[in-house]
């Protein structure tokens, strides 16, 4: 069996790791950061942990944005993505933090664009309370994620203006028109000439009308 490639980035934090492990809460927070891809609200639940209890400070840094980018190589909009997410859990779906704390999940995990998805669904304030439970059943406990989600419920939370819904047909038009025509041109395409010509004028004129 092949052996893993660690990056630069996996070597430093894994020496990084051996020099903190006298310190359990800093080498079990630098290690659900390198696998935090997989683990991503315990990573989240580890680091709310080190940013209420200002653990940062006696670890030396100056701020916990300095801790985060300097030893866990997390950028700022990654943490603050992190933590939004867990709060969001936190105050909303607290049993989905209980499950990632076991061992058997009764149902998925879901993914921070998720928890994003049902978060910004809920502040939105377009949906009933019905709607809203429905798709924090979905998300949270079903296991369906975000496209899933987006498709199903998208028009009924982030419902589009009139302005919106024209711009959308308008561009889906112009991209079709654009497509005709590069289909018309292509070498051997199986159309007269003239009719081609005729085609190409009103996709034009199609264009310049869906664009102005």
């Amino acid at each position: 069996m092949a052996s893993k490639i660690l990056t630069k980035t996996d070597m430093m934090m894994e020496d990084r790791m051996l020099a903190v492990s006298a310190d359990p809460v800093r080498a079990d927070t630098l290690a659900k950061a390198r696998a935090f891809k997989r683990t991503w609200l315990e990573l989240a639940e580890a680091l709310s942990k080190v940013s209420e209890g200002k653990l940062w400070e006696k670890w030396g840094f100056s701020d916990f944005d300095a801790y985060c980018r300097k030893e866990l190589h997390l950028r700022g909009s990654t943490v603050a993505k992190l933590l939004g997410s867990y709060r969001f859990l936190e105050t909303s779906a607290p049993r989905v933090i209980e499950r990632a704390r076991t061992d058997h999940y009764e149902a998925p995990i879901p993914s921070i664009a998720t928890v994003e998805f049902v978060e910004k669904a809920t502040a939105a304030g377009h949906a009933d309370e019905e709607t809203l439970r429905t798709i924090t059943r979905a998300a949270f406990d079903e296991g369906l994620e975000k496209p899933m989600l987006a498709k199903k419920f998208g028009e009924l939370v982030f419902p589009q203006t009139k302005q919106e819904q024209k711009e959308k047909m308008r561009a889906a038009i112009a991209a079709t028109a654009r497509r005709l025509s590069a289909l018309i041109a292509e070498n051997g395409a199986p159309v007269p000439k003239q009719l081609a010509i005729k085609v190409e004028e009103t996709i034009g004129e199609l264009l310049e009308a869906v664009e102005n």
